[in-house]
């Protein structure tokens, strides 16, 4: 039915319920899901080490010491989600970044960090041991891992997966383990610049 076609006092409701319509549908183009950044500390995934980085020397199995790598960002700081994350330790496997683990810098940024995320990706797989929390959400081939203590210090892990299923594959079986469970990380790291 046309706008014109109704009485008179009926025109103004028909008119407000197409522009309400549009809008609803304008609304509904705009809204989508939510994006991931497209880089963090600077580096894309698939990206090589930039010149600023310093790489960390960390004690691996033999079958991955020359292609998995550490590096750090001394005293960068990034807003992410709005979270400041700070002390960035940032692995590259085979010559191209995968992965990034940085501290959260304030308990509440974690809290808020926890909801942002559970908005825009969906509810978390966690578990909690020993008063310690981890989170996980995923968005596609990204991971993003949310790991602290109960009101204290948390730090953020946003990772590509497929990479990370691979390292973990390339890491030898420990007794009892999976692949990968219990080799050392970014926490024996320590400078060889």
């Amino acid at each position: 039915m046309r706008p014109d076609a109704l009485p008179r006092s009926g025109r103004p409701l028909a008119r407000l319920i197409l522009v309400l319509a549009a809008g609803l549908l304008v609304l509904a183009a705009c809204s989508g899901p939510a994006e991931l950044p497209g880089r963090y500390f600077g580096l894309a995934f698939g990206d090589g080490p930039s010149a600023d980085l310093v790489r960390q020397a960390v004690p691996l199995p033999d079958a991955v010491s020359e292609t998995l790598t550490y590096f750090i960002a001394p005293g960068r700081r990034e807003t992410l989600w709005d979270v400041v994350l700070a002390e960035p330790v940032l692995a590259f496997y085979q010559g191209r970044f995968f992965s990034l683990n940085a501290a959260v810098e304030d308990g509440a940024g974690a809290s808020g960090l926890d909801a942002r995320l559970t908005r825009d990706f969906g509810p978390p797989h966690c578990r909690e041991s020993a008063g310690q929390k981890t989170c996980l959400w995923q968005a596609g081939a990204v991971e993003m891992v949310l790991e602290g203590r109960l009101g204290g210090a948390a730090r953020l892990m946003v990772r590509h997966g497929p990479t990370a299923a691979a390292v973990a594959a390339a890491l030898p079986r420990e007794a009892g383990n999976g692949p990968g469970e219990g080799s050392p990380g970014p926490a024996e790291a320590g400078d060889v610049r």
